[in-house]
């Protein structure tokens, strides 16, 4: 499964795909550029592999999380290797764990990315640090008050 957001992830995924690690390959926002069924067949990708989210492409990690796992269940599948950014690892693994709560056996690889805070942070690099870990604590927060059933995931 290769989550949309960029193009180093996808060819990760197609990557992991051509080694034989997947038979299948489900594309989050399969209409995004960067994850459409033409680019996964161009990638090697057998179309006959190829599964797409249903409907509506995800606007957030969390709508990938359930959307994808109603994909697996739909097409019988027992496990899925999650393909994201290594800058978004923390947060996909925290939320996919959560939503398919081990019915399904997940693993994880994760793309290299611009992200490199060895050679000093950039300002851009800055920014997406923040906004992970903003995006980390609300999601958590989130996660945490479904599992309460305060309210739907939606309503927040």
């Amino acid at each position: 499964m290769v989550l949309s957001g960029n193009e180093e992830r996808f060819e990760h995924a197609a990557e992991l795909f051509s080694e034989g690690l997947a038979e299948h390959m489900i594309l989050t926002n399969s209409s995004e550029s960067g994850t459409t069924p033409e680019e996964a067949m161009d990638l090697v990708v057998p179309q006959e592999a190829i599964y797409e989210e249903p409907d509506a492409d995800a606007s957030s990690t969390y709508e990938n999380a359930t959307l994808s796992k109603h994909t697996m269940e739909k097409k019988g599948l027992k496990s899925s290797l999650v393909v994201t950014s290594d800058y978004h690892s923390r947060r996909t693994k925290m939320t996919f764990d959560d939503i398919y709560d081990n019915q399904i056996e997940l693993n994880h690889s994760f793309a290299p990315s611009f992200f490199n805070p060895s050679d000093g942070m950039t300002e851009h690099e800055k920014r997406m640090t923040f906004s992970e870990y903003v995006k980390i604590a609300v999601y958590w927060f989130r996660l945490s008050l479904s599992k309460r059933n305060f309210f739907s995931f939606s309503d927040i």
